[in-house]
């Protein structure tokens, strides 16, 4: 009866290291989660500045295609 006791103790202690091993584990899990959800949310806000800047760099680019249109056409007008 106490050999059982005692192997029941020993079972015990073992699944209460593991289940704290197991904790620890999740901590850190969660740790690493929180720190990966702040790098997406940093790199979603790079992105959306890369985004904006791309579209007022193309409607700078649009604009001074167009104003080149204009002197060319302008160009050819006086030429008549």
């Amino acid at each position: 009866m106490e050999e059982s006791v005692s192997h029941m103790t020993t079972m015990l202690s073992n699944i209460l290291e593991h289940h704290g091993r197991a904790n620890q584990r999740l901590a850190s899990l969660e740790e690493d989660l929180v720190h990966s959800r702040r790098e997406e949310e940093k790199l979603k806000a790079t992105i959306e500045a890369l985004e904006k800047e791309k579209r007022e760099m193309n409607a700078r680019v649009a604009l001074m295609e167009r104003k080149d249109l204009y002197e060319l056409l302008e160009a050819k007008m006086e030429g008549f």
